[in-house]
């Protein structure tokens, strides 16, 4: 009995009712290759088949056509051409923004005829050209996370259950810093007039490789490319809940490394030493496994809601009492197996 059968998998979004029609009619044409009569369809998400040629982001659409016997060469050929030129066209969308394979197969009882296309080279190609230049320039969107490690919490005290708060943060306590903050490693970093001195926090950011929406925390290493070592340059200021964008956003208080580490070498994001020196003095030494959400998982929390694109950078938090540096001092800043950075600090022109 003929019948039509297609396999997709389950990360495509497939309105498999619509395809079984094209696929169907497609396959009836003028009724004499593949009449209607008894045939038999069933349209199947493959919910375990997510990694197709080895890459979580590619999807499939498999196609099998099983025709009565007695069919020509020719006959088949036709079938097979008009059918498998229908599928395409119907799957073009798809194929225009995401990596997917096509097949289809003929059976009688055997397979007879196979067509497949699939454009995973060419979008995976494509990808890595565009991530590539993202990674080169600066980021689009820099968000760190405040009150991330377990040392800030704890000296809070109490004053984390007072009004109007009532309770220790449950969610990720974010902040930006837009693009007038970003300076390079080496520059010298000018105070505004009205800042003394500034607290360094000494950041590992996370750098992403492509778009990373609601990941979930085991996958999300898997939108890394690699970290920079960063300075949150801040004006020292008491309060941790509500945005301090005056503090944290003035001009040059974003400094970061010109190395990206590729995430392959780094062995764990979560258990890193963090040293501080000023003019040459340790006075900073910390880990990120202090972290109160290790790395995956606050990618995951943050991406719940918002959506990062290849170069942009999460910075995971600064270890608590972050030293406070003044016009002409220099910080250095070391994350062992990411690099290195320092600035010089500079008073406002008179």
């Amino acid at each position: 009995m003929p019948h039509i059968w297609i396999e997709y998998s389950g990360n495509l979004a497939l309105d498999s009712h619509a395809l079984m029609r094209t696929v169907q009619d497609a396959a009836v044409g003028d009724g004499s290759l593949f009449p209607l009569a008894g045939a038999r369809t069933r349209a199947v998400r493959v919910d375990d088949c997510l990694i197709v040629d080895g890459h979580p982001d590619n999807a499939f659409v498999h196609v099998v056509l099983r025709i009565g016997h007695g069919r020509s060469g020719a006959q088949k050929s036709a079938l097979g051409d008009r059918v498998f030129q229908a599928l395409s066209a119907a799957l073009a969308p798809h194929m225009a923004m995401r990596p997917l394979g096509i097949s289809m197969q003929i059976e009688e009882a055997d397979p007879v005829l196979n067509y497949k296309q699939n454009n995973y080279r060419d979008y995976l190609a494509a990808r890595a050209a565009q991530a590539n230049a993202a990674l080169a320039g600066p980021p689009r969107t820099v968000v760190g996370a405040a009150l991330n490690t377990h040392q800030s919490l704890d000296a809070l005290g109490d004053s984390v259950n007072a009004p109007p708060y009532k309770a220790a943060p449950r969610a990720p306590v974010l902040y930006i810093k837009p693009a007038n903050t970003y300076a390079r490693d080496g520059d010298t970093i000018t105070l505004p007039a009205d800042v003394d001195e500034v607290e360094v926090g000494a950041c590992l950011g996370v750098v992403f490789s492509r778009r990373a929406t609601r990941v979930s925390e085991a996958r999300a290493l898997d939108h890394v490319a690699g970290y920079r070592v960063v300075a949150d340059l801040s004006v020292p200021h008491a309060s941790y809940f509500r945005p301090a964008l005056k503090q944290k956003c003035r001009d040059g208080f974003c400094p970061m490394g010109d190395t990206l580490t590729p995430a392959s070498a780094v062995a764990d994001p979560n258990a890193l030493d963090i040293e501080v020196r000023v003019d040459g003095v340790v006075v900073q030494r910390a880990s990120t496994a202090d972290l109160v959400r290790p790395v995956a998982r606050l990618i995951a929390d943050v991406t719940q809601f918002m959506s990062f694109e290849a170069g942009d950078m999460l910075l995971v938090g600064a270890p608590h009492d972050a030293p406070r540096v003044r016009a002409g001092q220099r910080y250095d800043i070391r994350i062992v197996q990411v690099g290195m950075l320092g600035n010089t600090l500079a008073a406002a022109a008179t």
